[in-house]
């Protein structure tokens, strides 16, 4: 879904009110009345107390009327100011909200990808010549060349993660999400593989299957309990629900929580909050992001997945141009990962997730992927941990 904010427009500031102007106006009127009264005099000597007279009686009119419109003016310039500063008030506030909402984040414990043997994911984070696989499709196999079935995929990726898995079921449980499928057979197969593993069944809790990208789940994830850890498992493989065969095969693991520090745990990776939005209206949310998401700015990469090369033409230059018309330095490396990675489809947006993690780790420099899912565009900064604190 699009972010639930807006451009906070700048008002223009208060006209001030100008004090010379209005004083050297008040002058003005003393001396031409001070003027026609000696001209008159001079011209009429006979006549000259009765143009004193009258001078003096217009001058009690103008004057009264002179002081109500400057008491008016300073009276509106006050009120204006009040508003327009309560206004710059409200706005610093709002903004400030939007930005911590839109920078919420969650942590990621570990991960793992299985991709096909040709796909170099060193050679991607170190911007090296690779193959060109555009439009291919690339089968996921084992080590002896056979084809994976599922309760194989599950192992091995558990298997990769089994040491973070160990330390983590001492103090959390965790929920499963399937990105592929959503018969119960799955997650048996899942539980399966988990006790085969030496694993405490105790510690899992529900299985959900997630029609989407984490966008759609990352309220969940990022508010889940303090000892809960989701597990999200996606694939495309000939064993899994949901196979497309002309796709590029793959395989992935992630652990996610919300917390910053878990005992005996370090993360791998930060996700911030995701943002979806049509296609047709890219540059009106990217200016959003911008606004109320500044690491946005900070990625040195951009991974564009599942489209065109007309389509990454297209939002290279809405990138460029908002940032211009923003007068504001940002530069990045683009990488059409469609040209490296094989033909994709929707549910490869998991596929490059886990990557660009990836990448982020071992390059220290914050990503920003764009992924092609259905009729949207779905952007999202994944940025390195290290240290045990967020970089």
């Amino acid at each position: 879904m699009s972010w639930p904010v807006q451009m906070i427009l700048p008002r223009d500031g208060v006209l001030k009110i100008r004090w010379k102007r209005w004083f050297f106006s008040f002058l003005c009127i003393l001396f031409t009345a001070l003027m026609v009264g000696v001209v008159l005099k001079t011209a009429a000597p006979a006549e000259g107390h009765d143009i004193l007279k009258s001078l003096s009686s217009l001058l009690l009119v103008v004057i009264p009327i002179f002081l109500i419109c400057f008491t008016m003016r300073v009276y509106f310039y006050g009120v204006c100011l009040a508003a327009f500063e309560a206004y710059e008030l409200e706005s610093a506030l709002l903004k400030k909200e939007w930005t911590e909402w839109a920078s919420l984040k969650f942590f990621v414990c570990a991960y793992k990808l299985l991709i096909p043997s040709g796909i170099s994911q060193s050679d991607i984070a170190l911007s090296k010549s690779v193959e060109i696989y555009n439009g291919q499709q690339l089968q996921l196999r084992g080590h002896q060349g056979e084809t994976y079935t599922e309760e194989q995929l599950i192992d091995e990726l558990l298997a990769s993660v089994r040491a973070k898995l160990i330390v983590l079921a001492k103090i959390c449980v965790f929920d499963v999400m399937f990105t592929y499928g959503s018969s119960n057979i799955t997650f048996n197969t899942f539980k399966e593989c988990w006790v085969a593993i030496g694993l405490p069944e105790k510690c899992l809790n529900k299985y959900y299957c997630l029609d989407g990208t984490v966008e759609q789940e990352f309220d969940r994830l990022s508010g889940a309990k303090n000892n809960q850890v989701s597990i999200i498992i996606s694939a495309n493989a000939e064993s899994v629900e949901k196979y497309s065969a002309e796709l590029t095969e793959f395989a992935s693991i992630l652990l996610v929580t919300h917390q910053e520090e878990l005992p005996g745990n370090t993360n791998n990776g930060v996700a911030l909050r995701g943002m979806t939005c049509g296609k047709s209206s890219a540059k009106q949310h990217f200016i959003h992001m911008m606004t109320y998401q500044p690491d946005v700015l900070k990625t040195s990469r951009v991974f564009f997945s599942n489209m065109s090369v007309d389509e990454v033409l297209d939002i290279s230059d809405v990138l460029r141009t908002t940032c211009l018309s923003m007068n504001i330095e940002w530069e990045f490396e683009i990488q059409h990962l469609n040209l490296v990675l094989g033909q994709l489809g929707n549910q490869h947006f998991w596929m490059v997730f886990p990557l660009s993690l990836f990448v982020s780790e071992k390059t220290k420099e914050s990503v920003l992927m764009i992924a092609s899912v259905g009729n949207d565009y779905v952007f999202n900064v994944v940025k390195p941990f290290g240290n045990g604190r967020e970089q």
